[in-house]
């Protein structure tokens, strides 16, 4: 049964919705409909207007939790934002699963604010139908070429420490690229605002991919939490998941409302964790060991 919250008097029919967390896997959305409309407020366009030419339709030709996701394709005037909260400190940890058709590109970006034609951008990233991508932060500063996949779900994450002035994108679990947080195009910012997505690509490219799982919290793993050397799969999980680390730990798992799920206070290298009747979608792993050193992971229940 999928958990609905009441937010300051506005319902999202997502998956989870708090003040802390976002988690939407669009499978209790209608097929062919808008998505800002189906999603009750929470998506929105770059003009504000869900329901319009600008939104996007929920789809089910291609997913990675059963059965619907979002598609973003060349031609039109397709463009999305998730606000995020406007958060100005802490640690967030921002994720989707991303899948480009072949012969196509991709785009996002994420905003310091979010104030359409006067936003501040904080980093745009292209993906192209080559294989290849680039980015920029703030006002221009072009990152390093990266490769990603084509024609498959990969993740995408982005870490994002306010406090320390510091992000980092990372492609299934792989570090890409990071950068200042504070870098914007109109002006330094610390603010964490919102999710944009439109169908741009490298140019000479058209574009068309699609997006699933969408998940944005504070419970995701800090830039300076990943000393600790654990590991947990297979990820997404089913009826049941391991982890390993590198000494004994205490180990607890919560979902994203923070509740907690499981809980070994010496668990060894290996410990087999039994997910089978848990609710389908994001969980934290979360590992201390012996010096007192917290690490998270999260993982997928499909």
């Amino acid at each position: 049964m999928k958990k609905l919250l009441l937010l300051l008097s506005v319902v999202c029919p997502i998956t989870i919705c708090s003040a802390q967390a976002i988690y939407d896997d669009f499978d209790e959305y209608k097929v062919g409909q808008f998505l800002g409309v189906e999603s009750n407020g929470l998506w929105t366009t770059w003009s504000s207007s869900p329901g319009g030419s600008e939104d996007t339709y929920v789809v089910d030709d291609q997913s990675v939790s059963p059965d619907n996701s979002i598609s973003l394709s060349s031609g039109g005037v397709t463009d999305v934002v998730l606000p995020l909260g406007d958060h100005s400190s802490g640690s967030w940890t921002l994720s989707f699963m991303m899948r480009l058709t072949d012969g196509n590109g991709g785009y996002f970006n994420l905003l310091h604010d979010f104030s359409a034609a006067a936003s501040n951008w904080a980093i745009q990233v292209y993906f192209s139908e080559t294989g290849s991508g680039y980015l920029s932060v703030g006002g221009g500063l072009v990152g390093s070429d990266f490769v990603h996949p084509v024609g498959e779900w990969f993740e995408v994450k982005i870490d994002i420490d306010v406090d320390a002035d510091l992000a980092t994108l990372s492609f299934d679990e792989v570090s890409v690229f990071s950068w200042a947080w504070s870098e914007g195009s109109t002006s330094f910012s610390n603010i964490v605002s919102a999710l944009n997505l439109y169908p741009a690509a490298p140019p000479g490219e058209s574009a068309l991919y699609h997006i699933d799982n969408v998940s944005f919290s504070e419970f995701g793993m800090a830039i300076d939490e990943v000393q600790n050397d654990i590991n947990v799969h297979p990820n997404p999980a089913a009826e049941f998941f391991l982890v390993n680390t590198s000494q004994n730990s205490g180990l607890k798992v919560f979902n994203l409302l923070g509740e907690l799920m499981y809980s070994s206070q010496s668990a060894g290298n290996q410990e087999s964790v039994i997910c089978s009747d848990w609710p389908r979608g994001i969980y934290f792993v979360e590992i201390t060991n012996e010096s007192n050193i917290t690490s998270k992971k999260k993982i997928i229940l499909n």
